[in-house]
């Protein structure tokens, strides 16, 4: 079952990649689905830790797992975006934390998992590591578009 989900991640990941808005949707549904579900429905409540300091904020960018997954979301929430304007990369770095928000009250709802303020931060950092990702590619892209310059008016 766990394999079938998997799969259905992979591929609603791949077509919201190319803007597909409901793949998008179901892929969140899904992501937050995991978390139930992986308890069998079971739910367990905890408190969610709140505790805050600088030295717990540098701890939590070891959470190497969350700084990538969430770079992956911050792609996957930009290519819903039609444009790379400033603020629709706002609104990108918007989406991903509340995504991240989301998910760390699915870990305290079902128990699995901690459920931790601090795991915010590298929540941002992939946001943030997603959004280079994104502006390089789009610079990739610009830079090997075809030119639409017909040659006249080069030097001969």
């Amino acid at each position: 079952m766990l394999l079938l989900a998997f799969l259905a991640h992979v591929v609603l990941g791949l077509l919201a990649l190319r803007g597909v808005r409901w793949a998008y949707v179901a892929f969140i549904v899904l992501a937050l689905l995991y978390f139930p579900a992986k308890v069998g429905f079971r739910l367990s409540p905890h408190a969610c830790e709140l505790s805050f300091s600088p030295s717990l904020a540098a701890f939590s960018l070891t959470n190497y797992p969350h700084i990538v997954l969430f770079a992956v979301f911050f792609v996957l929430t930009s290519a819903q975006f039609r444009t790379a304007t400033p603020s629709a990369f706002v609104w990108a770095v918007l989406v991903t934390l509340t995504m991240g928000a989301l998910v760390e009250m699915a870990e305290g709802i079902t128990g699995r998992g901690h459920c931790r303020l601090r795991d915010l931060i590298p929540d941002l950092a992939g946001a943030l590591l997603g959004a280079v990702v994104v502006m390089l590619w789009k610079r990739a892209r610009g830079a090997f578009a075809p030119s639409t310059d017909t040659g006249g008016s080069r030097l001969r």
